[in-house]
C-alpha cells in the first residue's frame, strides 16, 4: 500500500483534515471561553451548530457527490468549508458563526475522502489502503493535540488557535496539489 504514490499524499490530506475537524471538537469551547472571554453556554452552542451542520450537511450534500463526482465535490465543498473555517477563526468572536457554519460544508469531506481512496488503489487493496492511510493520519491528529496543549501553555489561545485554520488551508492545498499531480488509476463502476 505504501509503495503506491498516492498513499503518502493521502496521509497528509487526511491528517490535516483530522486536525481541522477534531480541533473544533477538542478546542473550540476552550478557545472561545478562555481566549475570547465568551460564556461557556454560548461557546457550546457554536460547537453544537458546527456538529449539527456536520449532520445536516451529510444528509443534504451527499446526493450532490453522486452528481458532481468525488474529486469535484472535494474541490467545491473543500473550498467553501476552508473559507468559512479560516474566516471564522481569524475573525474572532464576531466571526464565530462562520466557523460554526463551516461544519455544514466540512461534513461531506470525510466520507468523500474515504471514497476517493478507491480511485487510486486496485480493488483488492482498497480496504487495506484505507486502514493504513487512516491509521497513520490519526497519529497526526493525536500528536497535534499533545503539541497544541503545550503551544497553548506557551503562547495562549490567541496565537495557538491559528494552527487550526492553517490546517484547514493545508488540507485544501495538499488536496488540490494531490489531484493535480496524482491522477486516479481506477475507474468507478
Amino acid at each position: 500500500v505504501l509503495k503506491n504514490r498516492a498513499a503518502l499524499p493521502l496521509v497528509f490530506v487526511f491528517g490535516f483534515y483530522f486536525i481541522a475537524e477534531h480541533g473544533v471538537m477538542n478546542w473550540l469551547v476552550a478557545y472561545a471561553t478562555a481566549g475570547l472571554g465568551m460564556e461557556q453556554a454560548k461557546a457550546s452552542n457554536y460547537l453544537a451548530v458546527f456538529f449539527g451542520g456536520v449532520m445536516l450537511g451529510r444528509l443534504v450534500l451527499s446526493p450532490l457527490v453522486d452528481r458532481l463526482g468525488i474529486l469535484k465535490s472535494m474541490g467545491v465543498f473543500g473550498s467553501l468549508s476552508a473559507v468559512l473555517y479560516i474566516a471564522g477563526v481569524v475573525g474572532g468572536a464576531a466571526a464565530m458563526p462562520l466557523w460554526a457554519a463551516s461544519g455544514f460544508f466540512l461534513s461531506i469531506l470525510y466520507p468523500t475522502l474515504v471514497m476517493s481512496i478507491r480511485l487510486y488503489f486496485p480493488a483488492q487493496q482498497v480496504s487495506g489502503a484505507a486502514g493504513t492511510i487512516l491509521s497513520i493520519a490519526s497519529l497526526a491528529d493525536i500528536l497535534f493535540n499533545v503539541g497544541f496543549g503545550k503551544l497553548v501553555d506557551m503562547t495562549g489561545y490567541a496565537v495557538s488557535i491559528r494552527v487550526l485554520p492553517l490546517s484547514a488551508l493545508a488540507f485544501f492545498i495538499v488536496f488540490i496539489l494531490f489531484t493535480k499531480f496524482c491522477k486516479p488509476t481506477q475507474k468507478l463502476k
